[in-house]
């Protein structure tokens, strides 16, 4: 359902009239599409477990407070609000964007050790990169960084 698609995003703009739940069980069914493990993952592990075993909704508010939703807006501004978030993403360095992601979320199941192991891998790619001198020559400069994207120096 629509709580278990909200569950595979990054972050969640929502109404403020909106529900998040996974009703199955009211059915004699289960959130088959990820919601019973990703649910734990994402919130308290007893408000997860309210969701899961009553199957009645939490209001977007609630959710809120709990860090589900991190944009919580009138209706008919959903799409205006998550344009904002997504801004507020484009405007960095594309590939330290692309890195915070995937150790983020490589790491969700490891270890502290292996987290630092995969966090290490980062910063000595990103700093073989363009946009490695080109976030601080900004910063000095006062201006918006110019980001390449690209992968390799060309040093």
């Amino acid at each position: 359902g629509g709580c278990e698609i909200v569950l595979t995003c990054d972050m969640v703009v929502a109404s403020k009239k909106s529900k998040f739940g996974v009703p199955e069980v009211k059915r004699s069914l289960v959130p088959a599409a990820g919601g019973m493990f990703r649910l734990p993952r994402k919130l308290p592990e007893h408000v997860a477990m309210e969701l899961l075993l009553t199957g009645d909704p939490l209001p977007a508010q609630r959710m809120y407070e709990l860090g589900f939703v991190n944009v919580l807006c009138e209706t008919g501004q959903v799409m205006e609000e998550a344009l904002k978030l997504a801004k507020r993403v484009e405007i960095n360095a594309p590939l330290a964007v692309f890195e915070a992601r995937r150790v983020a979320m490589e790491t969700l199941a490891k270890s502290e050790k292996e987290s630092w192991d995969v966090s290490a891998e980062s910063m000595p790619m990103l700093a073989r990169t363009e946009d490695f001198k080109e976030g601080p020559r900004a910063f000095i400069e006062k201006r918006a960084p110019k980001w390449t994207g690209k992968r390799k120096s060309k040093l």
